[in-house]
């Protein structure tokens, strides 16, 4: 069997010792020049033998990116549905400890700085279900506005577009009360990033699709009475320029609905901002669209 494109080409990074992400040339203690991986992430890549898999999760400001992946670890440390993970760097924990330190105060934890050299990033070994082979994860914490930048001008972003050049699988995150109250901005963001997508990845052959693994998901789903039953009808229903956009351009795509809090509600500070604080934690559908996600990475 034919070495797989990902590996030839981590083996021909590592054997260079160049940036695991975009095999820019990496100097000692420093970032890369390319793509500013941080250099903490590279040490912890090349101190393991398995070929990492960057996969990213995006969306929109405010739709719950830190929240979903802090309490994806926190899931994963717990083995939750038979899929487990183990972290492989100190770093990997921080964003896992905040999230979980914010919601014993009862509160969400601080949107994401814009600054690339402040995001947190994960390094996790995953551990599937018998019988497969373990995963190593690596994805950071993005910025919806840095997102938006180089969707908006292409290039002006490069730890964005290296990610989105490379990664494995997509993870589109989108905020269902949003989705449900207008709708629209939420939708567009997200054929956005179908439509970048697939001008960084196209089909190998004209008119073939993009064969990424993307997966849509529905966040704050505890936000709203009724739930989703069915994500994939929902999204029929309520955005379906997108679901129209993945049928006729990806390859392998899925929908999940998801959701943190059990209960939650308003609060007013004195200068009369409102935010929202979890009364109560509960996620649901957390696990399910990675664990899709991993289950598609060798498919």
């Amino acid at each position: 069997m034919p070495a797989r494109p990902y590996l030839t080409e981590y083996n021909r990074q590592q054997s260079s010792q160049g940036c695991p992400l975009c095999g820019g040339h990496i100097y000692e203690g420093e970032p890369c020049a390319a793509c500013f991986l941080p250099y903490k992430v590279t040490e912890s890549i090349r101190s393991r033998t398995t070929p990492p898999r960057f996969v990213v999760v995006l969306g929109p400001t405010g739709v719950g990116k830190t929240v979903y992946l802090g309490m994806l670890l926190d899931l994963l440390s717990r083995g939750a549905t038979g899929l487990r993970g183990l972290s492989r760097s100190p770093f990997s924990l921080a964003l896992h400890r905040n999230l979980i330190l914010a919601l014993e105060r009862q509160r969400f934890p601080e949107k994401t700085p814009v600054e690339t050299d402040r995001w947190q990033w994960i390094h996790c070994e995953i551990l599937p279900a018998k019988g497969r082979s373990a995963v190593d994860i690596v994805t950071p914490d993005v910025a919806g506005e840095a997102v938006t930048e180089e969707m908006e001008d292409p290039g002006s972003h490069k730890t964005i577009r290296a990610l989105m050049s490379c990664c494995a699988g997509v993870v589109i995150l989108m905020d269902l009360v949003q989705v449900v109250a207008d709708g629209q901005a939420q939708e567009i963001f997200a054929m956005q990033l179908v439509s970048y997508l697939e001008a960084l990845r196209p089909g190998r052959k004209k008119g073939r699709k993009v064969d990424v693994p993307v997966a849509v998901v529905f966040t704050k789903a505890d936000l709203l009475d009724d739930g989703i039953a069915d994500p994939v009808a929902f999204a029929k229903g309520n955005v379906p320029g997108l679901y129209g956009q993945c049928q006729a351009r990806l390859e392998r795509v899925t929908y999940y609905a998801s959701g943190v809090a059990g209960s939650s509600a308003k609060v007013v500070d004195d200068s009369g901002r409102e935010s929202l604080v979890p009364l109560r934690v509960e996620p649901r559908g957390i696990i399910e669209p990675f664990a899709w996600m991993v289950g598609q990475l060798d498919a």
